[in-house]
């Protein structure tokens, strides 16, 4: 695996997907299977209990969930069958103490300034709120889950830096190209080692392997939030051209339409 991890608003999301299409490799975001996860692991308290706590001990709590969910992580990119090309997991539950495996210049950590993680993390919850019909969540809860944030920055950026990890510090306003350099420079490396999905049929079945992973995510997510519609959202080319950008926005239904009909073709060079 390659790891990108780090706190909220870093980019890992939009960075990490750029990056699988730069070079060919699998994307396997974390959050992409938090349901099937949460079916998978034992039952806990909720966000609004840890969050009571504290936010050192909210913090201890998604530390905790964290460890366990990556057995389950190692578990799904087994079953993508990829033999020795190697993943690009995404996600903050990467935490640099659960990295000792993983060979040095296989992971990096990006860490956003508190305002950033703010902008993001308020903007987040009120679209989320929005889509579910609810009232925007209480200012209250809001700080508590930046305090919490704040620790577990804090606290990536303690034991990278103790582990000898790269770290790349995220400011409120980022230059995304000089972040992306940053991300490509610290992975370069691996970047330079590791093998690549053969274009054509391997790199168009992992392509939908992952738009089936965020058609189920998006209706499950749907369905715990008591949506009635859902809006639409990327969905990559799996045309299985090397370096293919494509994305389709659509709905979880659109796409499976669009799908149970043969591969999305979205790149203009593909008609």
């Amino acid at each position: 695996m390659l790891w990108i991890g780090g706190g909220q608003g870093a980019g890992k999301t939009t960075l990490s997907w750029h990056l699988s299409r730069a070079d060919d490799l699998p994307l396997h975001p974390v959050d992409l299977w938090s349901y099937d996860h949460r079916a998978r692991m034992p039952v806990g308290e909720s966000l609004g209990q840890q969050l009571a706590k504290g936010p050192e001990a909210a913090a201890d709590a998604f530390e905790s969930d964290s460890r366990h969910r990556l057995e389950l992580v190692l578990d799904d990119i087994t079953a993508r069958a990829l033999g020795k090309v190697p993943a690009i997991v995404e996600g903050p539950q990467l935490m640099p103490a659960f990295a000792a495996q993983l060979p040095l210049g296989w992971g990096v950590w990006l860490l956003p300034e508190p305002a950033r993680t703010q902008m993001t993390r308020k903007a987040r919850l009120a679209t989320e709120e929005m889509l579910a019909g609810r009232a925007a969540a209480g200012s209250s809860r809001v700080a508590l889950i930046l305090q919490r944030d704040k620790v577990l920055t804090s606290r990536i950026r303690d034991s990278a830096v103790l582990a000898g990890r790269p770290v790349i510090e995220v400011p409120p306003f980022p230059d995304w190209p000089v972040v992306a350099a940053a991300v490509r420079s610290a992975l370069a490396s691996a970047l330079r080692s590791a093998p690549r999905l053969a274009p054509g049929a391997e790199l168009s079945r992992q392509r939908r392997y992952e738009n089936n992973a965020a058609e189920r995510q998006g209706r499950l997510w749907m369905q715990d939030a008591g949506l009635t519609t859902m809006p639409g959202y990327p969905f990559g080319c799996e045309c299985g051209e090397s370096g293919c950008r494509g994305t389709w926005t659509a709905t979880p239904d659109e796409y499976r339409a669009r799908a149970t009909s043969g591969r999305l073709i979205t790149h203009r060079s593909h008609g």
